[in-house]
């Protein structure tokens, strides 16, 4: 095994780099993962400017990268994953333990201050003990894998806001977390299927319908409202989802739900205020409002069956995917400033060592 490895580094300050470091052995319990790849988040561009994207458990400077799958490369003497062996390659639930929180890519997981390798945007990570690894075939390649995890939290989502057979439902955000929730969506078999972006998200509103939304709307050229009233026949959605960073959705949310419907809000704003939200339609409309947490264990694993049964179209999603050398590019993408360019979703595949 190489002695050091390569790992993306961000400081806090809107800037990032790459360094060098020793590849560690396995912590006592725990394993060594080798990084095959790891799917780039939308929450990753706020980290980069030094936001705190998980309160209490953020930290900076910080190895990210929080989609991960990869091989375990070694094991502890006395670690225990589940029937997990050297070679096998899993995917990472990143949530380690809850108090305190601690998470993968944004946890100093020392305790100490010291910048280690726990984010997937290295080529090698610590596993501690008490992390959930779950099994993966080599069916499919590791950036089409990496979709587990948004998948996850939109399986808990669809699950708490109980998506029925037969519902009409509304995602604001075409973005990789908003097609993550329109597969979970569509595996409950709903009556129709509404994705709503802006003129700017036409690769990504096109790759909504190919997954299999029945209507995509354009908010800034069409008259959102009029649509889902004229496809609900003037009820209104049963369910809309939240998805987007856009604060002006929560308030369209509101509107688009039919009485006593129900809406989720996923989409991060990450601490802004949320302008002409008119409080009094939740209670006219009699509405339940959701607060959508991210994943939990079980709906990781509910993913990675809906993954590895073939149920979702990964292939339509995996975006573009760079290695280490291309990440100046792949951070434009991810940041939608590649002048001419959008990307449904950034990966970066690590080369093997």
């Amino acid at each position: 095994m190489t002695e050091t490895c390569r790992a993306v580094v961000f400081p806090g300050d809107g800037s990032y780099e790459i360094r060098e470091f020793d590849v560690p052995g396995p912590p006592p319990g725990g394993a060594l993962l080798q990084v095959e790849a790891v799917g780039l988040c939308g929450s990753d561009v706020a980290q980069i400017e030094g936001v705190r994207v998980v309160p209490g458990a953020t930290d900076f400077p910080i190895v990210p990268g929080h989609e991960i799958v990869g091989r375990v490369a070694a094991l502890a003497g006395d670690a225990s994953f589940d029937g997990v062996r050297e070679g096998d390659r899993v995917a990472v639930d990143e949530v380690l333990s809850m108090e305190p929180l601690q998470v993968y890519g944004y946890t100093d997981m020392s305790g100490q201050g010291r910048l280690g390798l726990w984010g997937g945007y290295g080529e090698f990570m610590e596993i501690f003990p008490g992390t959930h690894l779950h099994r993966l075939s080599d069916r499919l390649p590791a950036e089409q894998l990496t979709l587990f995890e948004p998948l996850a939290s939109a399986v808990n989502w669809v699950d708490i806001v109980g998506v029925e057979e037969g519902d009409t439902v509304v995602i604001e955000g075409p973005g990789h977390q908003g097609l993550a929730v329109l597969e979970a969506v569509l595996a409950r078999h709903p009556g129709k299927v509404i994705v709503t972006g802006t003129s700017d998200d036409g690769l990504r509103l096109d790759t909504a319908r190919a997954i299999g939304a029945d209507v995509v709307v354009r908010v800034d050229a069409d008259d959102v409202r009029q649509l889902v009233l004229d496809a609900t026949h003037g009820a209104g959605a049963d369910v809309v989802f939240d998805v987007a960073t856009a604060v002006q959705t929560v308030p369209l949310a509101i509107e688009l739900v039919r009485q006593r419907g129900r809406v989720l809000l996923a989409g991060l704003k990450h601490f802004q205020a949320i302008p002409d939200l008119i409080s009094d339609l939740i209670v006219l409309k009699g509405l339940a409002v959701f607060g959508g947490p991210g994943m939990t264990r079980e709906t990781v694993a509910q993913a990675v069956e809906l993954i590895e049964s073939g149920r979702v179209k990964t292939d339509l999603v995996v975006g573009e995917v760079f290695d280490l050398d291309g990440l100046d590019e792949a951070m434009r993408l991810l940041r939608r400033t590649e002048p001419g360019r959008d990307a449904v979703r950034v990966g970066l595949r690590h080369a093997a060592r």
